[in-house]
């Protein structure tokens, strides 16, 4: 997973045109295309669907489309909350296709027919619990084991989110229930905010942490830094120079950043070791990118 081929560059593209169009139509799953046979030694990108959450109203789910040529139970759970909190995920919707392609089981707040609307700072608020909530609902109730035909590995589950969404992610993160935290674009401010969330929380995370920035025009720069500093977990801080604030999430940059997502839950909730070399050691796939830099704690060589 060090590296991937323009075979999942040109999936994305494909599979985000559909998506659009269907989200425009209908709120029923919309399948991915196809995608052409992979070269040899690249991973292979699951074709997905995007799709509401049966029995949990206002959410998204990405997913393998195919979930009976996978076995039961292998499929971890990613839940994710959206830059400014918002309660669209259509934003990220490269982003999360590409991470649901890699064989997750993707829970977005927002309603599948949510499209973005104006926000401000001062009404931003973090609210995690939210995605506590897809979380149990993914793991746990029946709606979830008959909608995903019991793929889901009810044992590894994951947080993701970018801007506010990543402090709805580092918050979440301290649940006993969550094994792997990853915040792009974010990190708690020194005096608390979105809703009275502070820095005094991440001394409770308890499992691996990712910390991403766009480098210096990224708004959430700094806070990546300071947050990382403070993190006493197994943590990298990554950071691409060229991405900015939303690059890596809905820019040109957004299949390597669900790349990176995904390489990082490959390597936290499967103990892919191959995934972890592009975190780790000084010359690590990341550490090697043009215009990436990559800080790592904790985390085994």
């Amino acid at each position: 997973m060090l590296a991937r081929s323009m075979t999942a560059r040109t999936l994305l593209v494909a599979t985000v045109g559909a998506l659009v169009l269907a989200v425009s139509g209908a709120a029923a799953a919309a399948p991915a295309q196809n995608p052409p046979p992979p070269k040899p030694g690249t991973p292979t990108v699951l074709p997905t669907v995007r799709e509401a959450a049966d029995g949990l109203p206002g959410y998204t789910v990405y997913r393998p489309a195919d979930l009976k040529a996978l076995r039961k139970g292998s499929l971890p759970v990613i839940v994710h909350g959206n830059g400014a909190c918002a309660t669209s995920n259509l934003e990220g919707i490269t982003f999360l296709t590409g991470l649901a392609s890699q064989g997750y089981i993707v829970v977005a707040n927002g309603g599948v027919d949510e499209f973005p609307v104006p926000s401000t700072p001062d009404k931003t608020t973090a609210h995690p619990e939210a995605l506590l909530l897809a979380a149990h609902w993914a793991t746990e109730s029946r709606q979830a084991r008959k909608q995903f035909d019991g793929r889901v590995d009810t044992t590894r589950v994951g947080v993701l989110g970018h801007s506010c969404g990543g402090i709805e992610a580092l918050a979440a993160g301290t649940d006993p229930m969550i094994d792997a935290v990853a915040g792009f674009n974010t990190g708690y401010f020194a005096e608390p905010s979105f809703g009275g969330y502070g820095r005094d929380r991440l001394a409770d995370l308890h499992t691996p942490t990712l910390l991403v920035n766009g480098g210096p025009d990224d708004v959430a720069y700094q806070n990546s830094i300071e947050n990382y500093a403070l993190l006493d977990v197994p943590a990298v801080l990554a950071g691409d120079a060229a991405a900015g604030h939303v690059g890596l999430i809905a820019g040109l940059e957004a299949t390597e950043g669900w790349q990176v997502a995904a390489d990082w839950f490959d390597y936290v909730l499967r103990g892919d070791r191959t995934a972890g070399a592009r975190f780790i050691g000084p010359d690590c796939g990341l550490c090697t990118a043009d215009g990436w830099t990559v800080e790592s704690k904790g985390l085994p060589l």
